[in-house]
């Protein structure tokens, strides 16, 4: 998938290293879309409206996203970045395919992320 078939929505919500996050993306060569994660239903909106396949978030943001691909029936492949040291569990895959992947990284891990999830 590249910039011209797919959207990556990109939310903003507790990711200190945003613009660097957003700059590899487009670096990978994928159209990046941003969007702040509160409040839910402004982020529900987004969702909606872009039609992303792909959202990349923080990853407590993870059951936010999930619930609201349930309630509009749409799958949507989630890249989950885990910026702190606690535990996480990872929400189950019913709603699209799911990636973790644990701050710091480079570009070509990311686009190596995207890629593997867009199959």
């Amino acid at each position: 998938m590249s910039a011209l078939n797919g959207k990556i929505l990109l939310i903003e919500d507790k990711l200190e290293n945003i613009s660097q996050i957003e700059n590899m993306i487009k670096e990978a060569g994928y159209e990046v879309f941003r969007a702040a994660g509160t409040p839910q239903e402004a982020l529900r909106m987004t969702i909606l409206m872009l039609q992303s396949t792909i959202i990349i978030a923080n990853d407590s943001l993870s059951n936010t996203i999930l619930s609201t691909a349930r309630e509009l029936n749409k799958e949507i492949s989630i890249i989950m970045l885990g910026t702190s040291d606690e535990t996480l569990l990872l929400p189950s895959s019913e709603a699209g395919k799911t990636a973790y992947l644990k701050a710091p990284f480079t570009t070509p891990v990311l686009k190596a992320v995207i890629d593997f999830i867009n199959r």
